[in-house]
């Protein structure tokens, strides 16, 4: 027997596929970008969605030759039990790290900008106790409030990018092309793997009700998170320039923090700590469950609910990992923005390469090979 996951719309899909893709744009990644690439950083992301797409097509085709099927279940058909398990498990260890990563980075976001002395453990076990609350409950409670959060994402992220207006200097943006097309190309395409994260939608194709829905929610959901961190990073260097743009921390925080009319309405602040908790809850929450449910998949386990805990324990290690802050830019969040796609796509390719050459191929409904 295998989980039962319900079913989530196409709207909810799509939400919880944006906010995932888009969260990194709340910590230090458009810093990062404009440090790679200055003034073209808005831009060149759009060549890492490009990439991703391209990837993420690849992806289907593979999915495509084995309908109703998610990735675990076409692992074990191509490439049989044992070499499958194996592959399942790495992509079960990846959203372990994630999960970990992401919590530490939020921890060190937390404490550099509203609580400096609180205890960071005390940050992390609140955080995966929400978490944990929500893998209980399972993906459709996720899908659901990833949908109602979305919309207040969203409207959240368009008051912080608008209000901030009059400190925008579009000098700033020149000279467009930055380091140069080579460094713009080069860093575009290596940061693919800024997108890559869509690939978790492989392994949600039944509850996402076919083949089609899977191909919709990822082509959009790609071409809205290009849409909402490319315009985070162009905001960013319209008011800070690309020296200091480069040093922010979170840019979207600098940029609520700038907001000053009057008095009476400065401070807006706290709107962005608002969307950006609702945002990381909602990430980590999906990554966790999928690690979950993934292990539970791999060995046919039909509830995933008793391995919660245990998991949970695993991402309080790996939140343990970094020593700073400095080594999670340099090392953890460079890893998971720069080089995961030789993880995440690579092995997704070269299942499909081994079912061409073999000749594997799944049956639609009708019993008949497609």
């Amino acid at each position: 027997m295998m989980i039962k996951e319900g079913k989530i719309g196409t709207m909810e899909a799509i939400s919880i596929s944006t906010i995932f893709l888009t969260t990194k744009a709340f910590y230090i990644n458009p810093g990062t970008v404009i440090k790679l690439t200055g003034t073209a950083g808005w831009y060149t992301t759009q060549i890492s969605v490009l990439g991703s797409v391209l990837l993420f097509m690849i992806v289907y085709l593979l999915m495509k030759r084995f309908p109703g099927n998610d990735l675990i279940n076409i692992f074990d058909i191509v490439t049989g039990r044992f070499l499958g398990k194996i592959f399942s498990l790495i992509f079960c260890g990846f959203f372990v790290y994630y999960s970990g990563i992401s919590i530490r980075e939020f921890v060190e976001m937390i404490k550099a900008y509203i609580l400096p002395y609180t205890p960071p453990s005390a940050i992390i076990f609140l955080f995966i106790g929400v978490v944990l609350a929500y893998a209980y409950v399972g993906l459709e409670g996720i899908a659901r409030m990833g949908y109602i959060s979305f919309i207040v994402i969203l409207i959240g992220l368009i008051l912080i990018l608008v209000l901030p207006s009059p400190y925008y200097e579009i000098d700033n943006i020149f000279p467009m092309g930055g380091y140069g097309l080579g460094a713009s190309i080069q860093y575009g395409l290596l940061r693919t793997s800024a997108y890559s994260e869509v690939i978790f939608l492989a392994f949600i194709v039944k509850p996402l009700q076919g083949i089609k829905n899977f191909k919709k929610v990822g082509l959009l959901s790609l071409l809205f998170a290009g849409i909402i961190i490319g315009t985070i990073i162009l905001c960013s260097l319209l008011a800070f320039e690309y020296p200091q743009g480069g040093e922010n921390l979170s840019a979207l925080f600098q940029l609520s923090r700038i907001v000053y009319f009057s008095r009476f309405f400065q401070r807006i602040e706290t709107i962005f700590i608002f969307i950006w908790v609702m945002a990381s809850v909602i990430t980590v929450s999906l990554t966790f469950y999928l690690s979950v449910s993934t292990f539970c998949k791999t060995f046919r386990i039909s509830k995933h609910r008793p391995y919660l805990l245990p998991f949970a324990f695993f991402t309080f290690l790996v939140t343990l990992l970094p020593e700073n802050i400095s080594e999670i830019v340099q090392v953890h969040t460079n890893f998971l923005r720069s080089y995961s796609m030789f993880i995440v796509y690579l092995i997704p390719i070269l299942v499909l390469l081994i079912a061409i050459i073999r000749g594997k191929k799944g049956v639609n409904k009708e019993g008949e090979k497609v």
